[in-house]
């Protein structure tokens, strides 16, 4: 494939844990409750669920502990739980020890708010059998996971607030971009596309591609 249409928030998303800007905190929570997964001993809530806005690094972080630890990520997306054979499917995955090629699992069910519908209840009930039966961790996202409905989530797993991102934050990604991909932009332009965002870093780096390619 060739580099240029390779979207740059899949070529330049975290490798490493600590590659994840500006979300300290919420590394000092997941990293030890992660760990003690690998340790053989799962903590007292077997999922964790990271909430804050769009772009802030929730999934990001996910991707990057499953590189560093050589875990292999089964993603699923948590409007997918609307259907009985991706429910079972995810569940089969849950229960089993390994996968194919020996290696430990971590399970990322994205974006949990989306099921708060009454339609979703059978859904948010399956997540809650598959926290129950998992013999792996599960992390959960979430913009907002204040709705009535999710509070049985929110018991179940261990809740891990992300900060939005602030504007030097974003900005410093978008110049290691830039000197990356060996294009010139004035610190003022990466500012107005940072302030654009507001913290969303997957926004930035999307509006910096397209105006560099529309300008290349």
């Amino acid at each position: 494939m060739p580099t240029r249409v390779l979207p740059w928030v899949i070529k330049y998303r975290p490798k490493r844990i600590a590659d994840v800007v500006d979300q300290e905190q919420a590394k000092k929570l997941f990293i030890p409750w992660l760990q003690q997964w690998l340790r053989g001993r799962p903590p007292e809530k077997k999922a964790v669920l990271f909430y804050g806005p769009a772009g802030c690094g929730k999934t990001s972080l996910v991707e990057a502990a499953a590189h560093e630890y050589k875990l292999e990520l089964v993603e699923m997306n948590a409007s997918d739980f609307r259907r009985k054979e991706d429910i079972e499917r995810i569940a089969k995955v849950a229960a089993t020890q390994m996968s194919l090629f020996g290696r430990k699992k971590i399970i990322l069910l994205d974006e949990v708010d989306g099921i708060s519908g009454t339609a979703d209840k059978g859904g948010l009930d399956a997540i809650l059998e598959l926290i129950n039966h998992t013999k792996h961790p599960i992390v959960m996202t979430a913009n907002d996971p204040w709705d009535q409905k999710l509070k049985p989530l929110r018991d179940a797993a261990l809740m891990i607030p992300f900060n939005r991102l602030p504007e030097h934050a974003v900005i410093e990604v978008l110049k290691r971009i830039c000197e990356a991909e060996r294009i010139y932009c004035e610190r003022e332009a990466l500012a107005v596309i940072a302030k654009r965002s507001e913290g969303d870093l997957r926004s930035a780096i999307n509006d910096l591609q397209a105006i560099a390619e529309g300008y290349g």
